[in-house]
């Protein structure tokens, strides 16, 4: 197994079992603190027309390594569109991760920024959707299936572009950084249902 690879499990593994949902007044603290620092542009969005940031849906993740990362939904797009901040233990903004996911009947459209960089931007057309769950990307590494994960969530209800535009986003991540923006990217896609999630990365690793 490549050391990518390697990583790439380890940090989905680390997600499923390392990582709680804070609530009430210390979420809102860091959603407040994301809020800022967004309205004072010290984190980028490149919000599209008719899209806004959802701070009120914003969901705070605790792991056992002291991060902290708050997902903020992006309204009028795909489920999974988000704005993610990460926090390590001394509460240093340590990485941004931008995910806009739209479409319409025939096109979907892909873009993510890391650290306010564009660093993913794929057209998916409406033709190549598939009619099963998505196909195992070339991103595949023992101990962890997408194909396993995207058939999951297709049972749980998710939308052919929905898997296919966050499979598009998180392959990026997760290949393209050594797994180090993996953890942010699939934790993104917590607005589909925290323990949907959960549950189908359990799947997808067993």
């Amino acid at each position: 197994m490549s050391p990518e690879a390697a990583a790439l499990v380890d940090k989905v593994q680390e997600l499923q079992s390392q990582s709680s949902v804070l609530q009430g007044e210390q979420a809102q603290a860091w959603v407040n603190r994301v809020k800022t620092a967004v309205d004072r542009k010290e984190i980028s969005a490149h919000l599209k027309a008719g899209s806004s940031l959802a701070f009120e849906r914003a969901t705070v993740y605790a792991f056992k390594n002291g991060n902290t990362q708050v997902a903020v939904p992006i309204s009028g797009q795909v489920v999974g569109a988000s704005l993610n901040a990460v926090y390590d233990a001394c509460g240093k903004l340590d990485n941004t991760l931008e995910m806009q996911l739209t479409h319409d009947d025939k096109t979907g459209h892909a873009q993510v920024w890391r650290n306010g960089s564009l660093t993913n931007d794929k057209i998916i057309k409406a033709a190549d959707l598939p009619s099963a769950p998505t196909k195992e990307p070339q991103i595949a590494a023992k101990g962890f299936s997408w194909h396993k994960l995207n058939s999951c969530l297709a049972n749980a209800g998710v939308s052919s572009w929905t898997l296919a535009l966050i499979a598009t986003a998180c392959a990026a991540a997760c290949v393209g950084t050594a797994g180090a923006a993996c953890v942010p990217c699939i934790t993104a896609a917590g607005g589909l249902g925290a323990g949907t999630v959960w549950f189908c990365i359990g799947k997808a690793t067993s």
